[in-house]
């Protein structure tokens, strides 16, 4: 049993629409929201990083430049000690000066106790006097540090010695490089390898996708690769799982459609007991015919249920002229031929059966026009209609019947022959023909036979 026809296209409409990943722009693709979810919170974990280590250099440094300024500030006030006692000030020169010698010093004094600056590496500065207990801050980008000169526990004066901030600059540069640089290149490697797996992940939810739009499709057949023990993975077993009950329970259906449809063909067959085994024959070789003539499996399905209830509007007609054994009056002749109409009317109920209803009306339609209930004509007339047509004008002529026995089989294939582009399309006896030299007719009409004996 095929999918409900009448539904079809809405299924096919809202899984084409929902669940195909065909086409989506990357940027809104899920594999693209997900990696730069990613990316943006391993850009900030790098941005916080990268901001941390260079506030710690910064504090580093920082401190160990008070450090040496303390360092170089103390030692200048040690040594000048005992000449600033002795009122030595030309002692006190080259021992200020020589703190110069270190790079980083910009400039370095010495202040009395009085406040006067008895020597200072800045030319124009000396004996400038200052308060003591204030001594002026640095400029800008220079580390200063005051060091008492200290004598019996008696301040003398006060060495002061200010270092460039420059170093600390270089040397943050070259933090930045040795730090910043390499952590750059691995948050960029990390951001490739967010998307490369983002991309894994998002395949394997493509593909759970797909394989939903193909069930949208009505193919249950279709199986998804369940690998991994993540979320996607366990998704994947359910959804397989899923799809393996519905197998189940949709051949649990056909099962019981094929059974009520043998039933109705069974029902057809008790009104004329000599039409035994007549459908089973006319929806094999039908079914034959539409295969080799290449027609798809859905409409192969339809034209299975046409064929096999071909004759269930002989339901509606007289159990005492279907059996009659003489030529039928024309009252009696006008009941036969409705039976495709109310064929096709006792299926047009079940959505499933439409289309199985529709060929059934028309397989009585000859090819040439003159056929009923319609007179189509040519190509007008379903193929499905056409093929049963055929084969069930064959099986008749080569079945005993109430009112005629049955044919040789070489004169009823003549007669196919004969009625070729009149009651029957041309393009159908060439199939049929072909297959009968094959023997799959007679394999056919013998399995039958078997079957029903």
């Amino acid at each position: 049993m095929g999918l409900d026809k009448s539904i079809v296209p809405g299924m096919k409409a809202r899984a084409k629409s929902v669940l195909s990943t065909e086409g989506v722009p990357f940027l809104f693709s899920l594999r693209f929201k997900v990696a730069l979810s990613f990316s943006l919170l391993l850009l900030l974990l790098s941005g916080v990083i990268a901001v941390s280590l260079v506030r710690y250099e910064w504090i580093f440094l920082s401190v160990e430049s008070q450090k040496r300024a303390k360092s170089l500030a103390e030692n200048l006030a040690v040594n000048a000690t005992d000449p600033l006692l002795a009122s030595d000030d030309l002692r006190l020169g080259p021992i200020t000066e020589s703190t110069l010698l270190n790079e980083d010093v910009r400039y370095a004094y010495l202040v009395n106790h009085q406040g006067r600056i008895v020597y200072h590496s800045t030319p124009g500065k000396t004996d400038s006097i200052i308060d003591l207990d204030h001594v002026p801050p640095p400029a800008a980008g220079i580390i200063q540090f005051v060091a008492p000169i200290v004598a019996e526990d008696v301040t003398i004066g006060k060495a002061v010695v200010g270092l460039g901030a420059d170093y600390i600059y270089s040397a943050m540069k070259e933090t930045l490089v040795g730090l910043l640089l390499p952590l750059f290149a691995v948050t960029v490697l990390g951001i490739v390898a967010i998307f490369f797996l983002a991309g894994v992940q998002a395949r394997k939810i493509e593909r759970l996708a797909k394989a939903v739009r193909a069930v949208g499709f009505g193919d249950f057949l279709v199986h998804v690769d369940a690998r991994g023990r993540d979320e996607v993975g366990r998704l994947t077993r359910h959804f397989n799982e899923m799809v393996r009950q519905i197998q189940e329970a949709r051949g649990e259906t056909e099962k019981n459609f094929r059974e009520t449809i043998s039933s109705l063909a069974a029902a057809v067959e008790a009104k004329d007991a000599y039409t035994r085994g007549h459908c089973e024959r006319v929806a094999r070789i039908s079914h034959a015919i539409a295969e080799r003539m290449g027609m798809s499996s859905a409409d192969q399905k339809d034209l299975d249920m046409a064929a096999i209830l071909h004759d269930i509007g002989k339901i509606g007609v007289d159990g005492n002229i279907i059996g009659k054994a003489g030529p039928l009056k024309d009252g009696e002749l006008f009941n036969m031929k409705r039976h495709p109409e109310i064929g096709a009317r006792i299926l047009s109920p079940m959505s499933s059966m439409k289309r199985a209803g529709f060929y059934i009306r028309y397989h009585h339609e000859h090819f040439d026009g003159t056929g009923y209930p319609d007179g189509l004509k040519g190509n007008d007339i379903p193929l499905p209609s056409r093929i049963i047509n055929l084969v069930d004008a064959f099986d008749a002529m080569t079945s005993d019947r109430s009112y005629r026995s049955a044919l040789g089989h070489e004169e009823a294939v003549g007669r196919l022959k004969s009625d070729s582009g009149a009651q029957f399309d041309p393009s159908v006896v060439d199939v049929f023909l072909s297959l009968e030299q094959e023997g799959v007719i007679g394999e056919i009409c013998t399995e039958v036979k078997e079957k029903t004996d």
